[in-house]
């Protein structure tokens, strides 16, 4: 197994993230209008900025599992976006009563 650590390669300069880390914290930055939507918006709005977001935390997820080197953690992604779309549809459900 691979360190992410070391500089065993002549090109490597010994840096101590990856590109599969990089991708995530850059995704990780998207969440931050989506949660600003989510709170501040009307439900309508608030429910897609919701979806969104959970698209790119798994996304997250599975950038993390792969930059990590932990391919058992893609099962954590696989059942927050089931769970994310059922508590979403449970939600518009719940909505559609009020409006």
């Amino acid at each position: 197994m691979r360190s992410t650590c070391s500089a065993s390669e002549p090109g490597d300069l010994g840096a101590a993230v990856n590109e599969w880390e990089i991708a995530a914290a850059v995704l990780g930055f998207a969440l931050i209008p989506c949660g600003a939507v989510a709170l501040l918006a009307d439900p309508p709005h608030g429910l897609a900025a919701m979806q969104v977001g959970s698209v790119l935390l798994a996304t997250i997820l599975v950038l993390l599992s792969e930059g990590l080197h932990r391919q058992p953690f893609i099962d954590l992604a696989v059942v927050f976006a089931l769970m994310s779309l059922v508590g979403s549809l449970l939600f518009a459900r719940l909505m559609e009563r009020d409006l």
